[in-house]
């Protein structure tokens, strides 16, 4: 092919509209936002070099297998323990659980903890309607916070939701 087999085309033809009758072949299907929710978590764990970020699927999974928002576990697990950066020595605990002045609730692994966090959270807050408000969950979760958990986990969730991190 030469250059002469070339045809000029001129800006105004780089837009032309669509032609009035689309074969469904070009109908792309609508994105849902909650498919979006594992590409964020990704993202979200990747930015903050968490050592959650190997587990992002069994959160999501074990989430949604609870009926517990994937978002809040990891705005829990920010909030509580920088993704897991600063949660006690060998403990694999991000979430506080079971932290408190007689021991500390240390698991396995990272996703038994993910398990047993989750499924605490299912059934402790979010079967008596807890979960979709982090500072009526802060009364039961961490009773001695002064307000500055909810304000956390709200931001964090926030974040998670606009994807503005």
């Amino acid at each position: 092919m030469g250059k002469s087999d070339f045809v000029s085309v001129s800006p105004e033809t780089l837009y032309a509209s669509l032609p009035e009758t689309v074969s469904s072949n070009f109908i792309v299907p609508a994105i849902e936002a909650e498919d979006s929710i594992p590409i964020v978590i990704e993202n979200y764990l990747k930015h903050y070099n968490s050592p959650l970020l190997s587990f992002k699927d069994d959160i999501v999974k074990i989430a949604r297998e609870n009926n517990v928002n994937p978002r809040l576990i990891v705005a829990i697990a920010q909030q509580e323990s920088n993704l897991g950066k600063s949660s006690p020595e060998g403990c694999n605990n991000a979430w506080g659980w079971g932290i408190h002045a007689r021991g500390t609730t240390c698991f396995e692994n990272w996703k038994e903890a993910i398990s047993v966090v989750t499924k605490g959270i299912a059934k402790n807050y979010c079967s008596k309607g807890l979960c979709n408000d982090p500072c009526e969950m802060m009364k039961k979760y961490t009773p001695k916070s002064n307000g500055s958990w909810c304000r956390g986990v709200n931001q964090f969730l926030t974040e998670l939701e606009t994807g503005n991190f």
